[in-house]
């Protein structure tokens, strides 16, 4: 298929690199002061093409651009605050932080894989970030919970419902769509957009595609 896509600029990833301080331990029983190491918590991933949405499927004529930032979360990532973000803004899900340790937080809620891909394009201004946040299989029921009860607990609204659970849910200010979120049972799929003219039935009409 010839997609009439802009080439994709990879955002960069290293601001999801993790620096911890760790105690390094004198088998003598001296104390040796603390030092600072680098651990590889994310690695550039390449997310299958029929992951994300095409430009086209959003806006039917150019101009549109897109941008991507595939992670794998590795076990290396140093152990996350317990406590979660308390963050209702639509603009920092998934929510698990919005310090360096975000990426450390992430894999902590059950995610394996973080893909996110910003299109702009439209008209007025108008942009939508898609993020892709693959479960990993013995979290993933208790990762989808936890999403969904933030989810409650900031207002969203449910918009389609499965088996008695909200499965998509949607934050709005000022009767504007700010975020829809699919939770999928081994993925959640979110939709941020941005600029004005956007309404709740084009945001599902895109995750159906």
């Amino acid at each position: 298929m010839n997609h009439r896509t802009a080439p994709a600029a990879l955002v960069t990833l290293a601001a999801l690199t993790v620096l911890v301080a760790c105690d390094n331990d004198d088998p003598a029983g001296g104390a040796k002061p603390a030092t600072t190491q680098a651990i590889a918590c994310s690695a550039e991933y390449h997310a299958p093409d029929g992951d994300l949405l095409h430009p086209e499927s959003v806006w039917s004529t150019a101009p549109y651009t897109r941008s991507e930032a595939s992670l794998t979360l590795s076990a290396g990532c140093p152990q996350a605050p317990a406590a979660p973000s308390t963050s209702c803004d639509p603009a920092q899900f998934p929510w698990s932080a919005s310090d360096d340790l975000n990426a450390a937080r992430v894999r902590a809620a059950g995610v394996d894989t973080w893909i996110k891909s910003t299109i702009t394009g439209g008209g007025a201004g108008q942009g939508l970030t898609q993020q892709i946040l693959k479960l990993r299989l013995a979290d993933a029921t208790t990762a989808v919970n936890r999403f969904r009860d933030h989810l409650l607990q900031c207002g969203a609204s449910t918009v389609v419902e499965t088996n008695g659970n909200p499965q998509v849910l949607l934050l709005e200010e000022a009767a504007k769509p700010r975020l829809l979120v699919d939770l999928a049972n081994d993925r959640i799929t979110a939709l941020t957009p941005t600029g004005d003219g956007w309404t709740k039935q084009q945001l599902l009409q895109i995750t159906q595609r």
